[in-house]
């Protein structure tokens, strides 16, 4: 039973795949196109724009380093002593 002609998805492949991605969306982000299409866009399709594009690995940016962040708050919380002063 065999649905269609497979790939080998292995990590390599696929991470190659997504940083011929983001290499293409950090050269667009740099051209002049963009920033023509971000001054005639209305704010929901910029936004939208935003999002699809660049702001996808924003976001991703932020969220793999909001929770080593989030532990070096934590230690320097635990760290500080806190309890005496309240």
């Amino acid at each position: 039973f065999h649905l269609a002609k497979g790939r080998d998805m292995g990590f390599n492949a696929v991470l190659g795949f997504f940083s011929k991605l983001s290499s293409g969306t950090g050269e667009q982000i740099l051209s002049r196109q963009t920033f023509r299409l971000g001054q005639v866009l209305h704010l929901p399709e910029a936004l939208s724009f935003y999002y699809a594009h660049a702001g996808y690995y924003v976001n991703q940016f932020f969220v793999s380093i909001s929770m080593p962040l989030l532990v070096f708050v934590w230690l320097l919380v635990l760290l500080s002593d806190c309890d005496e002063t309240f």
